[in-house]
């Protein structure tokens, strides 16, 4: 099968849904990629993308553009995030690589990626956009800050109205979790819809020996240019390690993602607080950590982190948003605290407690591996991708019967 697979970005290891499914549909299929960025390629990700893609177009995408595109956008009913993608530039490029490939399917992933798409296209399309845009503002409405919140309800008015739009253009609409997936269902149940969670690479983050822990350690990885990650671990910082502080005054934090630094600037006087910019292995900070946290105040989806810390063997605390509709269990997979003072108790009590610490991380090893695991997670993309093509196939053959 041939995939064009259409992303708003050049995928690399903080993409980790593409960065995942990319080498492994690559076994079986011929992937085509087109990427869309403001930056291009580095010698690295190109390296990358010419391992896994029969071919692989980058266009450039400017800035300043999508910029005064957003800035025009705001009085009407688009979104932001789709205004700041509009380019026919762009579209004329998807169209002509569509056209020389023949692809099977069109993989878009996230709503944006539409904006690339002719709106002619005749292709069977799996759109992707993982989480619910509609979600997402309604919680940062409520939790972000004044900035945030005044965007967010913007966001929530158009999305609330479009994102239903959106998933009926697609075959197959996917998400990572239910709770996404109902909130645009309830827009447009007519559309069709799949549910294909975000997965974890558990060669590559294996369970680690107990002497790699370091003991007092708590750590938090994700984007920092991610916002949901910033408003977390601020509100760590802020309500929970200083009572973490009081009963354990050794205890250290470190967060480390792709623009720690320059994101938590602004707490880097704080007493046993490090913050680390990306590197290309979080599992060694993973492995020395006592305890890893997720207190995810807002947002939408599932956290990846949960899964990378399930994997590695180091238990994690974090809030009911963090975890979504992730069937686990506080006190088997990992400890769920819906209070400062019960996030800070669970750290502690995991600090202390050896045992509890390695009977949490056989459990949750053992989840991931059976459930959650990218191999497993691609293969269902892979048969959903299939089904799509499947489906689009036999209905041409029906019409083409019943018009015979």
């Amino acid at each position: 099968m041939k995939i064009q697979y259409v992303v708003p970005f050049v995928p690399w290891q903080v993409r980790v849904r593409s960065y995942n499914l990319i080498p492994r549909l690559a076994r079986n299929h011929e992937i085509h990629l087109v990427c869309v960025s403001g930056a291009a390629p580095t010698a690295e990700q190109t390296a990358w993308l010419d391992r896994y893609c029969d071919s692989a177009t980058w266009i450039p995408h400017s800035r300043w553009r999508a910029a005064a595109q957003c800035a025009l956008a705001l009085p009407t009913r688009t979104p932001l995030r789709l205004a700041y993608c509009r380019s026919p530039q762009v579209r004329a490029m998807v169209k002509q690589v569509c056209g020389e490939v023949q692809p099977d399917l069109v993989y878009a992933e996230r709503w944006r990626s539409l904006e690339f798409l002719p709106p002619d296209l005749d292709v069977p399309l799996v759109c992707d956009p993982t989480d619910s845009m509609t979600l997402y503002n309604q919680r940062l409405k409520v939790s972000g800050s004044p900035w945030e919140k005044l965007l967010a309800w913007e966001e929530h008015a158009k999305f609330s109205r479009c994102e239903g739009d959106l998933a009926r253009r697609a075959d197959m609409t996917v998400f990572c979790s239910r709770v996404d997936l109902d909130c645009v269902y309830a827009q447009a149940p007519d559309a069709h819809y799949e549910i294909v969670p975000n997965g974890v690479d558990c060669e590559r983050f294996f369970f680690k020996e107990e002497c790699e822990t370091k003991p007092g350690t708590i750590v938090f990885t994700g984007s920092f240019k991610y916002r949901p990650n910033c408003h977390a671990v601020n509100y760590f910082l802020a309500r929970i390690f200083p009572l973490i502080l009081r009963a354990e005054p050794h205890a250290t934090f470190a967060a480390v993602g792709n623009g720690a630094t320059l994101a938590l600037a602004h707490h880097r006087m704080s007493s046993g607080f490090s913050a680390v910019d990306f590197v290309p292995d979080l599992r060694s900070y993973l492995a020395e950590a006592a305890v890893a946290v997720a207190p995810i105040t807002i947002g939408s989806g599932v956290s990846n982190k949960l899964a990378e810390g399930f994997a590695v063997g180091t238990p994690v605390v974090a809030t009911p948003m963090a975890c979504g509709d992730l069937p686990v269990k506080s006190g088997e997979h990992l400890l769920i605290a819906d209070s400062d003072r019960d996030f800070a108790d669970h750290v502690i009590c995991l600090i202390r407690n050896e045992e509890l610490r390695r009977k949490i991380a056989l459990f949750a090893r053992r989840f991931v591996e059976q459930n959650y695991d990218w191999g497993i997670v691609s293969k269902q993309m892979e048969s959903l991708m299939c089904g799509v093509v499947g489906s689009r196939a036999s209905g041409r053959m029906a019409q083409a019967y019943a018009t015979a």
